[in-house]
């Protein structure tokens, strides 16, 4: 009969082999997970960088395509009389479709800052489209008795409009821009002189719009600004007075170039940073550059990324991912 072995036990090499044979493999085991989560962390930075890339594009695009819409009156536009106090005021200039403020400086800007634009970002371009928003509101009625122009507007009730707001009466022969200086939920536009921020000038408009249409008017500014407690600055869009809105964030910079129709023919002869620009009305199409920034740092495998943004080579100071996206945009109502 076999005598039976006892066990024993693991020798003191055998018990050191073994545990360095397993934090090899955990080691392995980090390395996979880290490298992984890494490969992870980038792909999802990059996706995100093309998404709000491309959505920025998209709005910056169709608002830049609407400047100068004016509706029937938009081929119009030199018989568009302006009835306000503050007739040249930056956020009441719809016949001038598009201006900008070209960066160049810390905290400068030329031509300069209109004081409804709060903390831009310093050496970003600001853009600025001027146009009517929708819907257009139908006039059911504009009398003719007294001086031309002078008696109230009626359209529909329930139209959205509020009293204050500033509005544009048109047609295809003529135009208006004037406060409404009275209630209007019911359909009555009133449009008298001497009430209201900035009020209008008169209650006179020179024209009759029985035929015609009431839109509000849209200053739409675009500019990148920083928000608190974030990692990286947005794009802003603020309408009017409002108070600035936050449409895309991660958007670095923006640089903007002007198309110029000095030849009147419809196409850009040259591109013009806002300070080059000698006549607004002349500006046929724009270009803009976007720098989208990733949120998040420490991206970058082998330190900063440098990138080229418009002919020239920038190198960051961070690990951020960043891409530069340009698109060259035609005002639609300005060539056709």
């Amino acid at each position: 009969m076999m005598p039976v072995k006892k066990q024993q036990g693991l020798s003191l090499v055998e018990l050191m082999v073994a545990i360095v044979l397993g934090l090899i493999l955990v080691a392995g085991i980090i390395e996979l997970f880290v490298n992984n989560r890494q490969v992870y962390r980038v792909q999802d930075a990059q996706s995100r960088l093309q998404e709000n890339g491309r959505y920025a594009m998209t709005v910056l695009t169709q608002s830049i395509e609407r400047a100068g819409y004016l509706g029937c009156a938009t081929r119009s536009a030199l018989n568009i009389n302006n009835m306000l106090n503050t007739p040249n005021d930056y956020l009441w200039d719809i016949t001038t479709p598009i201006e900008g403020q070209e960066a160049t400086g810390a905290d400068a800007w030329t031509p300069s800052l209109d004081d409804s634009i709060t903390n831009p970002v310093s050496g970003s371009d600001i853009l600025t489209i001027r146009t009517i928003e929708p819907p257009e509101l139908r006039v059911i009625s504009h009398p003719t008795t007294g001086a031309p122009g002078s008696a109230a507007i009626t359209i529909n009730s329930g139209n959205g409009l509020a009293m204050g707001d500033i509005v544009l009466a048109h047609d295809c022969v003529a135009g208006a821009i004037f406060q409404i200086t009275s209630n209007p939920s019911a359909g009555t536009i009133e449009h008298a002189a001497g009430a209201g921020t900035p009020g209008n000038s008169t209650v006179a408009l020179g024209y009759n719009f029985g035929a015609g249409w009431v839109n509000k008017i849209a200053t739409n500014s675009f500019y990148i600004r920083s928000r608190a407690n974030a990692a990286v600055p947005s794009l802003y869009l603020k309408n009017g007075t409002s108070d600035p809105v936050e449409i895309v964030e991660g958007i670095e910079s923006m640089q903007i170039q002007y198309g110029v129709d000095n030849s009147g023919n419809g196409a850009a002869d040259t591109y013009q940073t806002a300070n080059q620009v000698g006549n607004w009305n002349n500006i046929v199409s724009v270009r803009i550059s976007l720098v989208m920034v990733s949120v998040e740092n420490n991206l970058t495998a082998d330190g900063a990324q440098p990138y080229n943004l418009e002919g020239a080579a920038v190198t960051p100071d961070d690990r951020r991912l960043r891409r530069v996206f340009t698109r060259t945009v035609t005002l639609r109502n300005r060539v056709s």
